[in-house]
Parts: C-alpha cells; structure tokens; sequence
C-alpha cells in the first residue's frame, strides 16, 4: 500500500458530488483535469451518472466513477499515469469529489495520501448539527474527520475555491 502524500490530489466532500459549481468555478480555480467519484449510489444509477458527466463535459475534465471500495486502486492508477505527448493529465490535479468524511476516511485506510481536505454541503438531517455554512455533523462524521486529520490532513471548511478557508 502506498503512503506518499500525493501533491497532485485535491479531496472535497459536497453531499451533491457534481454539480455546476464543480464543474466550472473549481476547475477554472484548481485547473484539474479529472475528476473521481467514489460512491457506491452513484455507481448504482446510470442516469444520475450521466447527468453528472454532462456537467463535467463543460469543464473539459474526464470523468471517473468509482465504487468506494475500489477507488483507492483507481485513484493509485490515475495518479501514475505516464505523460505523453498528446496527455499532461499527471501534470494536472485529481479533483475526488465524495458525498462524506467517510468515504475520504476509506480513501485513506486505501492508502491514499493527500494534504488537505475542504468541506461544504453536508446538509442538515436527523442527529446533526451544524458546524459552519451548510455544514452539519453527526457523531460519525465527527469521527471520521478526526480520524483524517489525525491522518495529518488539514481539514477546512470552504464554500468556493476562492472563499476563505475555516480550519477545523
């Protein structure tokens, strides 16, 4: 299992995946060229995949779906891509994009490294309490976020790429 900090990675967590936002203004803020999504729902549900590509396409970025359990191997493989003459994407950044703190803490106990973690759109439900914005948490989420930072993430609350930064 690898355990290199990967510079090339950018991790967000967004209960909504891909939408819009993630399609154009972190792209254009992050300049990634593909983006991963491990979930296990979405895997299950070719139409929402297909929306959720359509609104990739407008970033120009390739799109990568992903069971939890099998995105840390495709997110190793992505990551030593060879570059080549026609293809920079090592160069680029890996946007992975997950519904919560859980699946980040799986991509860790995977093997995948990365220097930071930020966090929006963890939509307020049964049990949970928010923390900041559009951020709510329950006692499990708690503990997944303790278990990365305790991974030695840095883990912040962002709302675009160009809002300040909350740590937690």
């Amino acid at each position: 299992m690898e355990k290199d900090t990967k510079e090339n990675l950018i991790v967000r967590v967004d209960n909504r995946l891909i939408h819009g936002q993630t399609a154009v203004m972190w792209k254009e803020a992050l300049n990634f060229s593909r983006i991963v999504v491990p979930d296990d729902q979405v895997m299950h549900d070719g139409m929402i995949r297909q929306l959720m590509r359509m609104s990739i396409a407008t970033s120009n970025a390739k799109s990568y779906f992903s069971l939890i359990d099998q995105a840390p191997a495709l997110i190793r493989r992505l990551s030593k891509e060879k570059q080549t003459i026609l293809s920079t994407d090592k160069a680029n950044p890996i946007f992975i994009v997950c519904r919560n703190p859980f699946v980040v803490r799986t991509l860790i106990e995977g093997g995948i490294r990365f220097k930071k973690l930020s966090m929006w759109n963890m939509f307020a439900d049964d049990g949970k309490q928010k923390i900041s914005g559009t951020v709510y948490m329950d006692e499990k989420d708690r503990e997944d976020v303790e278990f990365i930072k305790n991974a030695g993430v840095k883990v912040v609350i962002q709302e675009t790429p160009f809002s300040k930064e909350f740590e937690l």
